[in-house]
């Protein structure tokens, strides 16, 4: 019998496993943060565009040639 197919991971490995663990969990922690982010952009980006559109409307008309 091996003593790697015996119980948790002890020592080096045990440090291995957690650091993998860690590594993916720190993974998916970016991932959400960059959806997150993504997502504020695209929001502030819409309420950007609407704000420039209504600014737009109020804009005073040009006067026409005679």
């Amino acid at each position: 019998m091996s003593d790697e197919a015996q119980g948790p991971p002890r020592g080096e490995a045990a440090w291995k496993a957690e650091k993998q663990r860690i590594a993916a969990n720190n993974e998916a922690a970016y991932a959400r943060g960059r959806k997150e982010r993504a997502q504020q952009n695209a929001e502030a980006t819409a309420r950007g565009r609407a704000a420039e559109k209504q600014d737009a409307k109020n804009l005073p008309k040009q006067p026409r040639p005679r």
